[in-house]
């Protein structure tokens, strides 16, 4: 149950950080913000992976 909401949890941080690179989003993010998060999100998606391979 805890993996779920790990897995949970990493999938909401991974939607909002999509929503702010997505043409939807309300406010441009300059470059470097956008690499910045880019890189966070590559680390939720391993974060997701990990959680998902020890379940």
């Amino acid at each position: 149950m805890e993996n779920r909401d790990k897995l949970k949890e990493s999938a909401q941080e991974l939607k909002k950080g999509l929503e702010l690179l997505s043409r939807d989003r309300k406010v441009v993010l300059p470059h470097n913000k956008a690499f910045d998060l880019v890189d966070e999100l590559r680390e939720q998606v391993d974060k997701i992976l990990s959680i998902a391979e020890s379940a």
